[in-house]
């Protein structure tokens, strides 16, 4: 209040320093004494409350905003936390299906090799027996050319009394 007393009387101090003193002088400064009080009365009684709930305001604010970045600092931190545990969950993922895949992998080499060996024997078992089969019919062919070719050579050998002397020994013999 001192203060706007001061600037009050340094204002009607110039006012009155700067024009001669004449009648109207005193109500230019009672005038401007009366407009500054009004001033002052208006600051003090709205502008006071104002600047107060301004700053109450603006504190508020940045409480809330200081609250905000904590929260949004927990969850930066959650949300960190969160994409490690993902990381390490996927790793173990990637760990185990890898491991999987070669247990899998290694079932399914093991079964070829042994459907290869079963084939392989099935292949051999085949192959002997037909072999065999090759063989018998080898020797039936064999014993049917040369039951020709005897045949051939007893025509040609024996005549026909020598046949019928065989004949009859021949049934001698069984009976």
């Amino acid at each position: 209040m001192n203060n706007l007393l001061l600037l009050t009387l340094g204002i009607v101090s110039v006012t009155l320093a700067s024009e001669e003193i004449q009648g109207l002088m005193i109500w230019k400064v009672l005038n401007t004494i009366l407009l500054v009080a009004l001033l002052a009365w208006i600051i003090k009684k709205w502008g006071v409350a104002f600047f107060e709930n301004r700053r109450k305001s603006i504190a508020s604010m940045v409480e809330e905003a200081q609250k905000a970045q904590e929260e949004s600092r927990k969850a930066l931190e959650d949300a960190k936390a969160k994409l490690e545990d993902a990381k390490m969950k996927f790793e173990e993922s990637l760990k185990i299906a890898e491991e999987t895949a070669k247990k899998e992998r290694e079932i399914a080499v093991k079964e070829a090799q042994e459907m290869a060996e079963r084939i392989k024997s099935q292949a051999k078992d085949t192959i002997m027996v037909e072999i065999k089969r090759g063989e018998n019919e080898l020797r039936k062919y064999a014993v049917h050319k040369a039951i020709e070719i005897s045949e051939k050579i007893v025509k040609e050998k024996i005549n026909p009394e020598v046949e019928k002397e065989i004949i009859l020994k021949s049934l001698k013999s069984i009976s």
